[in-house]
């Protein structure tokens, strides 16, 4: 018997397999680079290693907040495995990869290579998505459990047109959504949008409406236990609320009507550096209607979840800035190959090559600054906040009198590596980063230091607020006060961590 012959690739088909490979390759190298945690790492780590799994339940030190699922598989991990920075960050590089190529499976199901491409581009070479892989954070969760819901949703949720269904064929969507608001905070506004839509889709089919209400009312009941479990006391920390207070909606809306914009087209913009707010508006208002012509159930839920996202904004509930928009990077990617495609349909009624040329020109201006930013950081990982070296230096020049003095914010990360290098609480004073210490209380500890004759002062995540750069001002006011020489002993550029050697005598 003659064994049939595998189809031949087409170009698409090698352009996709080197976008996936390249993405994976960016997100491993960032992975591997060594990089110690950095502050908000070290706080989180911190409650994952010193507590136990019930432990975890309780509101966390540090204001941190982290879905009860992930800190649990974290504890896990460094259970069954070991404490260490690559362990921590397992589970999200391994969420991370996965999200590339989950992404290229949704885009398939909606996209030719048209768009399917430059989306996949866009997403494989995102500075942000690829350094929130390699982060011991919730993050690279946001995006990996909204692209499971999406998957599941065009691939397994049963279609109004589908007359034999059963209710085993809603069990993938029921248990995805009641899973997913443990893993990640904002699977909630997918959910919002993917249950609307499953009810639109299903509004002919009374028996299916039933079942898709039914689901729903599954996903609510996970949730309110997530809400009273956790996120309750989440909305009422006020740091964290004090910390994303300019990444609410405004309310009244009128009286920022600016914020709107910004906000809708920063959904995109955050994950294509370079990209202008307006070309990134265009993209995606242009998205959702050529989405509405390609897959409409699909454009609704899009629409819906960044609806509700707006509304938890509104009433204080959701940030929608910086590291909070991760999760939308499935939608607004997913959008902007929609664009990309319908720019291609439309131009195609003059010729497919005029179309082709046009469209692939478009996504070369777009992809030119991530793509070098990636490759950028492919040669030099982002390295910010990385102790290792400095410890490393004291660990090799520390005598058995000497003290160690930690700056406040660079408290976490030193707690957390002082076993790893064989430093006890007894061989270290430092300044309070839970509550955050203000400056006047660090230059209060630095004068109790006076009279001693070596002492190390090391500093990291140096806050500037109000033009204060606050080692500039600890430096100076040891200077101004007459209290001794320091030298440097170590600075690592682009690490924003210095290591000083101090002597306070007389």
């Amino acid at each position: 018997m003659r064994l049939s012959r595998l189809p031949k690739p087409t170009l698409a088909d090698l352009a996709t397999a080197v976008l996936v490979l390249a993405g994976l390759a960016l997100r491993l190298r960032q992975y591997l680079s060594g990089r110690s945690l950095w502050l908000d790492e070290a706080m989180l780590a911190l409650n994952i290693v010193n507590r136990d799994f019930v432990g975890l339940l309780k509101p966390l030190d540090y204001d941190q907040g982290a879905p009860l699922g992930f800190l649990l598989l974290e504890k896990l991990t460094i259970t069954l495995l070991r404490n260490g920075e690559l362990t921590l960050r397992l589970p999200s590089v391994i969420a991370g990869c996965l999200s590339l190529i989950i992404f290229y499976l949704l885009l398939r199901r909606f996209l030719s290579p048209a768009g399917l491409l430059p989306a996949l581009a866009l997403f494989a070479f995102s500075e942000r998505l690829i350094y929130y892989t390699s982060e011991l954070k919730q993050y690279s969760f946001d995006v990996f459990v909204a692209l499971t819901l999406l998957i599941i949703f065009l691939y397994f949720s049963p279609k109004q047109e589908q007359d034999a269904t059963t209710g085993r064929d809603w069990i993938p969507l029921a248990l995805a959504g009641m899973a997913s608001v443990w893993f990640s905070h904002p699977a909630v506004f997918t959910l919002s949008g993917i249950g609307l839509a499953l009810l639109w889709q299903n509004r002919g089919n009374r028996r299916k409406l039933i079942q898709s209400g039914l689901v729903i009312c599954g996903w609510l009941v996970s949730f309110g236990g997530v809400y009273g479990a956790s996120l309750n006391s989440l909305a009422a920390n006020d740091f964290l609320m004090a910390y994303w207070q300019d990444y609410f909606m405004p309310m009244p809306p009128w009286n920022n009507l600016g914020w709107f914009a910004w906000t809708f087209a920063a959904t995109l913009t955050y994950f294509v550096p370079g990209l202008p707010a307006w070309l990134g508006l265009v993209l995606l208002l242009g998205g959702l209607f050529a989405l509405w012509r390609l897959h409409p159930s699909l454009a609704l839920a899009f629409s819906l979840a960044i609806l509700s996202a707006f509304g938890a904004s509104a009433l204080g509930k959701y940030p929608l800035g910086g590291r909070m928009l991760l999760f939308i990077a499935p939608i607004s990617l997913g959008l902007a190959g929609a664009a990309f495609e319908g720019l291609y349909r439309a131009l195609g009624r003059a010729g497919h090559g005029a179309a082709a040329a046009v469209t692939a020109a478009l996504a070369l201006f777009l992809l030119a600054q991530p793509a070098m930013l990636a490759l950028e950081r492919f040669q030099s990982p982002r390295m910010q906040e990385n102790m290792h070296p400095a410890l490393v230096t004291l660990r090799q020049k520390h005598q058995p009198e000497d003290l160690i003095y930690i700056y406040p914010w660079a408290e976490p990360a030193f707690r957390y590596y002082a076993p790893f290098y064989g430093f006890t609480e007894e061989q270290f004073a430092h300044g309070q980063a839970d509550p955050p210490q203000a400056l006047p209380a660090t230059l209060a500890d630095i004068e109790q230091l006076r009279g001693q004759a070596r002492v190390w002062v090391l500093f990291s995540h140096v806050l500037e607020k109000d033009g204060v750069n606050e080692h500039e001002a600890i430096m100076a006011h040891i200077d101004a006060q007459k209290l001794g020489k320091c030298r440097i002993e170590s600075r690592e550029p682009g690490t924003s961590v210095l290591l000083y050697l101090c002597n306070f005598s007389p």
